[in-house]
């Protein structure tokens, strides 16, 4: 049995991984992962965690859309 690949990887930038800065990223236990520099600590986050939350992330902003042009204002 196989452990389980972490979706981010904190303190890294004192370990070996600190290649990952010249890089943009570095594959761990066969996951790619990348730099959220958009994050506290810029931690590595794995591209499937990152990519899925960008997802989500898109459809909350397209319902909130949607729900204001549901909405009509008052005409003049």
């Amino acid at each position: 049995m196989t452990p389980e690949a972490p979706e981010r990887i904190h303190g890294w930038q004192h370990t070996q991984m600190s290649v990952a800065r010249h890089y943009g990223g570095l594959r761990y236990m066969g996951h790619e992962y990348t730099i959220a520099y958009a994050e506290p600590g810029t931690p590595l986050v794995r591209w499937d965690v990152m990519k899925a939350e960008a997802k989500a992330k898109k459809l909350v902003a397209k319902d909130a859309a949607q729900a204001n042009a549901n909405t009509q204002t008052e005409l003049i």
